[in-house]
């Protein structure tokens, strides 16, 4: 016979499995919150916003009144055969005239004979241009660097100005044999034009100048005035030509006197994450320095050399600095954080996995999100540096003959200043990286005029010396959340969706970016907060165009879609409704 549990045992059980249910939960809970379980959970309860969020909103597009009355003409310059095989021969024409510069290169009164190569460039503009030369105000500053100036009705209209800039960098003797064709002969082979300058930044130039030669061919009168200025050593940073322009228009207009500003950059290119076309204004410039290090050390016979010349030592320093990146970091700081929110918002073809797009949506204020997207970024080569300062050894120098010890050797670094960092900060780290080699070999530093380090001792082996230049501090941020950028992101949006790109499914969208290199913009700051450093016109990879390598070359259909921008924004924007 069996017997029936007693409610004593029962009543036993039940506490027992009370207690293992109880500690089972909790330290379900210790693991949940203790691990990144929670962190995944919260990630996966992120809802996803619609097209409609407030976060990246989408601009409507604009096109100017003239459009809808007559648009023959911005199909002409996009369509026509002959209007290309024009555009083709003045872009070509620019092309072959040399306007390399190179650094170090002497100002103009001390050596006219160096800079005389503009005179031909600017007498090439005019005789291409007559319209311009005969009709607007054109004036020089400090011999070369070119201002436009075409007086609009309305003085309550801020101008605008479209810059560019007439220097190119040098080609290489060495690499003459590897280009396809020759690199001053401007060849254009039915889809590329070829040639130093085709795509930085020629092109821009032409299609500026283009369009002003064309407004006033028709008998435009604008109300705003319009500004086009040209600097001629933006490869050399631009300290004669862009300064000077800068400090003229500024004494000129005033401070915040100017409208926007458009300068050379990124444009329209297919998104990786979305593949999608996305447009990407710059609307910041990562900061900049040169850091230049010496070490001087007692010369001596090779037979006897020390364990650590001054190239094992400075060889030794090059690997440290390299072991030692700087760490990425990404806040809303920078306009990159702006970028992924776009992508994350926009997604037409919903490419994007849910679990990320959460993740990116989260970055912002979830330090677990953040790192996961600052990883995914750091994954690509040509992205990382958005968010982290470069650092790059370019030259070094040291010795003189290879059975004698190097007295001096030299080691220039070159260093692209993220966001949240600054310049300070980045000579810091640097002196630190020379403190801690000289530390082992028993050498002095001095940084920047001042004595950091001192072995103990009277005498020591040689001496660090670290300099530089006072270096740029990272450029202000131009708002996306007015109506100058509104136009902008609309008229883009106009041009490429109604114009160019006619079967799209989806609207372009317009997502802020930073340039890792520096224009002439620098020098332009006090004119205006809207500065976009933004050429609209697609590029697939920019990197695969050579710009400052061989065979430099632009897809022709990309200027034509430049010259129509500038064409279809200039008249859009004239208006008092453009204004913030």
């Amino acid at each position: 016979m069996i017997g029936l549990p007693l409610d004593s045992d029962s009543t036993s059980k039940r506490k027992k499995y009370s207690i293992v249910g109880g500690l089972t939960f909790i330290i379900l809970l210790i693991v949940f919150f203790s691990t990144n379980l929670f962190n995944y959970f919260k990630i996966a309860i992120t809802p996803i916003p619609g097209k409609d969020s407030k976060i990246c909103p989408l601009q409507n597009p604009i096109a100017p009144p003239s459009f809808h009355k007559d648009n023959s003409s911005v199909l002409d310059i996009l369509y026509g055969s002959k209007y290309r095989e024009q555009s083709i021969e003045r872009l070509s024409g620019a092309i072959q005239v040399d306007t390399q510069i190179f650094d170090n290169q002497p100002d103009v009164d001390e050596a006219p004979e160096v800079w005389a190569k503009f005179k031909k460039f600017h007498k090439y503009l005019q005789s291409t241009f007559p319209l311009i030369y005969e009709n607007l105000d054109v004036t020089t500053v400090n011999t070369y660097g070119l201002v436009y100036t075409w007086k609009g009705s309305k003085k309550d209209l801020k101008p605008v100005l479209l810059t560019a800039h007439q220097d190119t960098v040098p080609i290489q003797k060495d690499t003459l044999d590897k280009w396809t064709y020759p690199p001053l002969e401007g060849h254009y082979d039915g889809k590329y034009i070829y040639g130093r300058g085709a795509s930085d930044c020629k092109n821009t130039l032409i299609a500026i100048l283009e369009t002003l030669e064309l407004l006033l061919k028709q008998g435009y009168n604008p109300s705003r005035t319009i500004i086009a200025a040209f600097g001629f050593d933006e490869e050399a940073s631009g300290v004669r030509g862009a300064a000077s322009i800068g400090k003229y228009l500024e004494e000129k207009l005033g401070k915040d006197s100017v409208y926007a500003i458009i300068d050379e950059g990124p444009g329209l290119t297919t998104d990786a994450l979305t593949d999608t076309i996305i447009a990407v204004p710059a609307t910041g410039e990562k900061g900049y320095t040169d850091i230049h290090v010496e070490l001087i050390t007692p010369g001596g016979h090779s037979s006897i050399p020390p364990d650590h010349t001054s190239i094992g030592i400075m060889s030794e320093l090059g690997y440290i600095i390299e072991k030692d990146p700087y760490e990425s970091i990404l806040t809303k700081k920078n306009p990159i954080f702006q970028y992924f929110q776009c992508v994350a918002v926009h997604d037409p073809k919903d490419k994007i996995p849910k679990t990320f797009k959460k993740i990116i949506l989260r970055s912002g204020f979830d330090k677990f999100a953040n790192s996961k997207l600052v990883a995914k970024i750091s994954e690509n080569k040509l992205l990382k540096y958005l968010i982290r300062t470069s650092q790059a050894l370019d030259i070094i120098k040291g010795g003189e003959k290879v059975n004698a010890l190097p007295e001096d050797t030299k080691l220039a670094v070159n260093h692209r200043v993220a966001i949240e960092s600054n310049v300070a900060a980045v000579k810091h780290h640097f002196t630190q990286r020379v403190i801690e080699v000289a530390k082992r070999h028993g050498l002095k530093v001095t940084s920047f005029g001042k004595t950091v380090y001192e072995p103990e001792g009277t005498e020591y082996a040689g001496e660090f010396k670290v300099t530089g230049d006072a270096g740029l501090e990272s450029a202000p941020i131009s708002p996306t959340d007015d109506n100058v950028w509104a136009y902008l992101s609309g008229v883009t949006r106009h041009v490429f969706e109604d114009l160019v790109y006619t079967n799209l499914t989806y609207p372009i969208v317009s997502a802020p970016a930073i340039m890792s290199g520096n224009t002439d913009t620098r020098y332009y700051w006090n004119l205006t907060r809207n500065i976009f450093r933004y050429s609209p016109f697609y590029v697939f990879n920019i990197v695969g165009s050579g710009v400052h390598s061989v065979d430099e070359r632009l897809q022709f259909d990309g200027h034509l879609q430049l010259h129509a921008w500038f064409y279809e924004y200039l008249q859009a924007i004239d208006t008092a409704k453009a204004n913030n």
